[in-house]
């Protein structure tokens, strides 16, 4: 098999590796996947070797789905964790009303106030 294909299988491989990793929640390990996924398609579209045109378009066209399938649970992530953080700043307003409520309402505001006079 000539070598501009099977840098395309790697690329594959990989970037079924990092739809997997995503899934996980894996965000480092999905990154790092993608920069190797993109040096080996680089790598493969520059390579100089005579290959069946439609056996490349094809792998490419494999490589589009794909990336269309790790855009999608991009999203869904980064859906998920904006709504982690709105539930976490909910919870802080909350825990924060209740702090106040639990100190209370000081009767006087200074107590060095003079009384007499």
């Amino acid at each position: 098999m000539a070598e501009t294909l099977e840098l395309l299988d790697q690329a594959l491989e990989l970037g079924y590796n990092e739809l997997r990793f995503l899934a996980a929640g894996e965000v480092d390990e999905a990154f790092d996947a993608a920069e190797k996924r993109g040096e080996l398609t680089t790598q493969a579209l520059e390579t100089k070797e005579s290959v069946s045109l439609d056996q490349i378009l094809e792998k490419l066209s494999k490589l589009k789905r794909l990336q269309g399938q790790l855009t999608a649970e991009a999203r869904k992530l980064h859906e998920a964790l904006r709504q982690d953080i709105g539930r976490a700043k909910q919870e802080g307003a909350r825990f924060k009303g209740y702090g106040k409520v639990a100190r209370g309402t000081p009767l006087i505001a200074n107590r060095f106030i003079n009384k007499v006079g």
